[in-house]
């Protein structure tokens, strides 16, 4: 700043303060959701210790992974879905590319979760499959399910995202089958496996206990690596610390300190940093708190790239925080659900603001069930608005520069810092899931939030804002109850055609693999594909999974 800019910038703050003194001591002092102080106004004061001198795709990244921003290609619409059997399902994918649904250069992008029953590994004809089967997302446990998920897609431009629980590992296993069956290597597969076994510090869910969990997750990681380099073998789960009640601080600071867990887990397992780390993704919660989204977003990638070189990692892609966010599913409302499209939208501009690569917009109507077809359209129209309509693609880190922004930037990585660095000094976040440590200052923060909106300090439209007692209109979606006797009679059908005996001694040598990877003489996702191409189902593969692993549940 020159001495004659300065002059006028001193003049221009004095003539403001004066200004604003009659009523400034009325001003209510303002927070952010993580509890950072706001002021009113921010100028090039706030700045003076900010690197400014950063341009998108250049170490750290602070203003986006790419060059241009969205420019070249717009961010992937990648909605999730999921219901009744795979016959459902795939009617839902066919719809939603014929809705415009779709990834980079036109690529083909399906983010499909699964139901209950599959992701703790048990098949339709489980005692405890009951009631379940197909509910909250599809229900897949065979060969079938999956020849079916992967007709007629290119696989060179088809993404699959396989939202799983711990069945993750034969979940990718069959799908291998699957692509073998076709006649193509699974070199060609392109997707992730979310591996989302850490996110037990925060949801009460039973699962393997914590070191064998690990285990599991790098010896897909190491199987991923050799046989589909282009598939991400694990997703840092930090929408789930969101939704679990985390601030966006602490979402930062545990999300980063859960992927230093992997590369730590890795780097201890002999693997080197630029073969793996930078296959490592995230799924990011996302608020309707605008400017504080911009300003995590923007923070992660920084943080992540500095963790990432300190680990060793060279290549520059290597370093990318690649992020798919999922629009915060806790901030929608059961009263007033049309309001829900409001929130929606602002979520979806923070998510593009901030740079991040993939999005899921919720359904206005996913706070009281299943989304309609209406709501589940209305919501992929939303980011496709926003995609076209907007100009939001035209210029990248277009809020970068802002006094505001980077000020909020520089802070809430300070906070985060803070956070991880306690975490770590306290044995990292493996070993907050073992104490609790990471569960009991989240569930406080829940707390906390909870409290707020209970007195009206934080105001929710709807809800202690603008209440109304009129009834509202809404035809839900429909459960189909017959799906449960599908997928047993599918499940039934393919069983007899198999070679029981060749599926018998399949599950022994998963059975004997287990045993290899915990006396770490051995993997197990080779047996696991092995078992796959046999016939082996979801929940037979889960069967010694859990016998030699355990099932824990976090407290």
């Amino acid at each position: 700043m020159t001495s004659l800019t300065s002059a006028k910038f001193e003049a221009a703050k004095r003539a403001w303060a004066e200004r604003r003194a009659r009523y400034a001591a009325k001003l209510r002092p303002a927070r952010t959701l993580s509890g950072l102080p706001l002021k009113t106004v921010y100028t090039p004061d706030d700045t003076t210790a900010s690197d400014l001198a950063e341009m998108p795709g250049v170490y750290p990244f602070t203003r986006g992974l790419h060059p241009d921003g969205y420019a070249l290609t717009p961010w992937m619409q990648q909605m999730v879905f999921g219901y009744g059997t795979i016959e459902e399902t795939r009617r839902k994918m066919e719809k939603m590319v014929a809705e415009g649904m779709e990834g980079y250069f036109g690529h083909k992008v399906f983010n499909t979760v699964y139901d209950v029953p599959c992701m703790y590994g048990i098949d339709a004809d489980h005692p405890e499959a009951v009631g379940n089967i197909g509910q909250c997302g599809v229900h897949m446990s065979t060969g079938d399910d999956y020849d079916e998920l992967i007709r007629d897609w290119d696989l060179e431009t088809t993404n699959f995202s396989m939202i799983t629980g711990d069945n993750c590992l034969p979940a990718l296993a069959l799908l291998a089958a699957a692509v073998e069956r076709r006649g193509e290597p699974v070199g060609k597969m392109h997707g992730n496996s979310m591996n989302w076994y850490p996110r037990i510090a925060v949801q009460d869910v039973p699962s393997w206990e914590p070191r064998w969990g690990y285990a599991l997750m790098i010896d897909l990681i190491r199987w991923a690596r050799a046989n589909a380099p282009d598939w991400n073998p694990a997703n840092i789960f930090m929408y789930g610390l969101s939704e679990a009640g985390a601030t966006p601080v602490q979402e930062l600071a545990y999300g980063l300190a859960w992927g230093k867990s992997i590369i730590d887990a890795g780097l201890a397992a002999g693997l080197e940093p630029d073969d793996f780390i930078g296959r490592l993704s995230f799924q990011i919660g996302c608020t309707v708190n605008v400017f504080e989204e911009v300003a995590k977003f923007r923070a992660h990638r920084r943080m992540w790239a500095r963790l990432c070189k300190d680990a060793g990692v060279t290549k520059p892609s290597g370093m990318f925080a690649r992020v798919h966010v999922h629009t915060s599913g806790y901030v929608l409302t059961q009263q007033q659900l049309m309001n829900n499209n409001a929130r929606i939208t602002l979520q979806t501009l923070a998510a593009v603001l901030g740079g991040v690569q993939s999005i899921h917009t919720c359904s206005y109507d996913e706070a009281v069930g299943v989304p309609t077809e209406q709501s589940h359209r209305t919501a992929l129209r939303t980011q496709q608005i926003l995609m076209w309509e907007s100009g939001l693609r035209d210029v990248a880190d277009p809020l970068g520069g802002s006094y505001f922004i980077e000020k909020l930037t520089d802070e809430m990585e300070a906070a985060a810092w803070e956070i991880f660095d306690e975490i770590e000094a306290s044995g990292g976040y493996l070993r907050g899931i073992e104490t609790g440590e990471v569960k009991r200052n989240i569930d406080n923060s829940s707390y906390e939030m909870k409290k707020m909106i209970n007195s009206g300090d934080l105001p929710i439209v709807g809800v202690n804002r603008y209440v109304s007692q009129e009834q509202e209109n809404y035809e839900p979606f429909r459960i189909d109850e017959t799906i449960e006797v599908k997928a047993r009679a599918r499940l039934e059908a393919y069983r007899a055609k198999r070679d029981q005996a060749a599926v018998d001694a399949a599950i022994e040598d998963v059975r004997r693999a287990c045993q290899n990877l915990k006396d770490g003489t051995g993997p197990l996702m080779p047996a696991l594909v092995d078992a796959a191409r046999k016939g082996v189902t979801n929940g037979e593969m889960m069967v010694p999974m859990r016998e030699a692993f355990g099932w824990y549940v976090s407290e």
